[in-house]
């Protein structure tokens, strides 16, 4: 089994991450087109609690496992065994009581016609967490393309089957057209898992069989702590699922409310996750390599790494939600998030603004909580994490009624739970390892931002076309990584720590 090394290992993620979401980011774009402003609204509420019981069953399951078997990388087998027969446990009896409360759910949610498309998700469930359990074992191997590989296939295959049979059910009406979306998802997971079993049986034929066995007990202490961290947002977004629109139909309209919960969550949310497909990334490759790591090993400068190459990624999108986040929507979705009498374009542009100013706090935070987790601070991250979250809800509380503030205030409310984590994490980071930015670094990083963004502007005020912005996009990434290879952002020292090999 080959053994990817650290840049190697983030760069196979992350190019699967980014693949994976530029197919997940067009089946969007392309659902949101044909289901349109409401629609996509209705789609949103089925995922909050669908994606809880996905995540009950498999959170952080892939972090954890890859860390456990870089510890004990004699055990792999015992590793995946207990793992699988733990998560498919779980998962099939979150199958049935996500079939169970289906009339219920969508009741309170009042769209009674949805009920299906809890019923259609069910199965899939089980098949995510056997995914899961897969995608760990191979990256706590060193072996990151696997991963990647099933991530790209099951986003194509979702965009490909979902627009098809969105498009061919939309004359009979929303809701079919929304039941054809999840039967896409369903099919693709599936096909994915398929990939992953075929890359384990290649494997375990080159594998000598002399793995010996893990205590439970040990599995279990190294991977709840991970689980339950990564089982904290989602509670968050199911919990949003449920008082968002409720709270902003205290003055709208409940459809009206839903239309706005849909620009959120749907149209904007899935481009503010794009960035973070490089950080995930880094996060996933930095959990077994420090794990892994003795006395050869650098922490700090580890993770000053890790800093620096998720700022490099994660600014520039910051500045193009913040500069042009008109030009950006427009771009996607021209005008198919208008309705209800309501501009949905200037909405959305506007909360991709405010959202955009997270991006940095929540990339960052993937790497200090991962880095928390490697350095056995188990439980630190799910206390700060929590913190956060009880900013977040109290923000949307207060301020999702107010006509003037209503769904903008769900984008800063989300902006201030990433920065509270951040810090909190910092702050306990800063007493085990020392993280060092240099000035030299922040300067070239402003000078490279700053000529991407002179190159956009100068384009993008030739005319307001998609073509022409398209092309300032495309010119600007290119002037932008050009100037970090001329100014040589990366030390001799950086690019040496990058090539170190995870071994196990």
């Amino acid at each position: 089994m080959r053994k990817d090394n650290i840049l190697s290992g983030a760069i196979i993620l992350s190019v699967g991450g980014v693949l994976a979401k530029v197919f997940s980011a067009i089946y969007r774009i392309g659902l949101t087109r044909i289901l349109g402003g409401e629609g996509i609204g209705i789609y949103q509420l089925v995922f909050p609690l669908y994606s809880l019981c996905v995540i009950l069953a498999t959170a952080g399951i892939p972090m954890a496992i890859s860390k456990v078997i870089a510890k004990n990388s004699a055990s792999k087998k015992s590793v995946l065994k207990k793992c699988l027969i733990f998560t498919t446990t779980i998962s099939l009896v979150l199958a049935l009581i996500l079939i169970l409360l289906s009339k219920g759910m969508a009741s309170i949610q009042h769209v009674d016609d949805i009920s299906i498309c809890y019923v259609i998700l069910a199965p899939s469930i089980i098949i995510v967490s056997v995914a899961s359990v897969l995608r760990g074992y191979f990256q706590g191997v060193g072996n990151f393309t696997p991963s990647a590989v099933s991530n790209i296939v099951e986003q194509f295959i979702k965009l490909v089957v979902g627009l098809i049979l969105s498009l061919s059910l939309i004359s009979m009406g929303i809701i079919p057209a929304i039941i054809g979306a999840f039967v896409s998802i369903v099919v693709s997971e599936v096909i994915s898992l398929v990939v992953l079993l075929l890359y384990y049986k290649k494997h375990a034929r080159q594998e000598v069989n002399n793995s010996t066995d893990i205590s439970t007990k040990g599995l279990i202490k190294d991977i709840l702590p991970i689980v339950f961290t990564n089982m904290i947002m989602p509670i968050a977004v199911f919990v949003d699922s449920l008082i968002v629109v409720n709270l902003l139909s205290i003055n709208f309209t409940h459809q009206m409310a839903i239309f706005m919960y849909g620009l959120e969550s749907g149209a904007v949310s899935s481009l503010v996750n794009i960035p973070t497909i490089f950080s995930f990334a880094i996060a996933s490759v930095i959990l077994p390599s420090i794990t892994v790591r003795t006395s050869d090993f650098n922490k700090s400068h580890q993770l000053s790494m890790a800093i620096k190459v998720i700022l490099i990624f994660s600014v520039p999108f910051v500045l193009l939600f913040v500069l042009i986040p008109d030009r950006l929507i427009e771009l996607l979705y021209a005008n198919r998030l208008n309705g209800l009498g309501v501009e949905g374009l200037n909405m959305a542009s506007r909360l991709l603004a405010i959202s955009g100013f997270g991006i940095v706090f929540l990339a960052i935070n993937q790497a200090y909580s991962s880095c928390l987790q490697a350095i056995e601070l188990r439980f630190v991250t799910i206390r700060n994490l929590s913190l956060a979250v009880c900013v977040k809800f109290i923000i949307e509380i207060i301020f999702l009624p107010s006509i003037s503030v209503n769904i903008y205030s769900l984008a800063v409310a989300n902006t201030a739970c990433y920065l509270t984590a951040m810090i909190l994490n910092k702050l306990e980071l800063k007493r085990e390892i020392e993280i060092h930015l240099s000035f030299k670094f922040y300067l070239k990083l402003f000078f490279s931002n700053l000529m991407m963004t002179l190159t956009l502007i100068t384009i993008l005020a030739i005319n307001n076309s998609p073509s022409n912005t398209l092309l300032a996009l495309a010119v600007g990434c290119i002037v932008y990584f050009a100037t970090l290879f001329y100014t040589k952002i990366f030390s001799d020292k950086d690019r040496a720590m990058l090539k170190y090999k995870v071994k196990n």
